[in-house]
């Protein structure tokens, strides 16, 4: 997704996290783009994440703290993701 505009990556995340049958697949392509330069790639892979069930927990909140320390400005956007998760168990 790196030839992608900010837009379309966005669109596919929401689109990933409302449809995506795969969950781990989908939990690893926002792991991925965790890693992103751009604030609003990672910002919206974190609330995709947010949208799918049955994450490994070990897997995913070690990168969301690293998240946090990347982009103290989703701090926000993590806990309401990290609020989802803990809904959803």
């Amino acid at each position: 997704m790196t030839h992608k505009t900010d837009a379309q990556v966005v669109a596919a995340l929401i689109a990933m996290g409302f449809n995506e049958r795969d969950r781990r697949w989908a939990q690893n392509a926002c792991l991925v783009l965790f890693e992103s330069e751009r604030e609003t790639i990672v910002a919206s892979a974190v609330t995709a994440l947010a949208q799918l069930d049955e994450l490994e927990v070990d897997a995913v909140l070690p990168a969301l703290h690293r998240v946090t320390r990347r982009f103290p400005s989703l701090q926000r956007t993590v806990a309401d993701t990290l609020a989802e998760m803990a809904h959803a168990a």
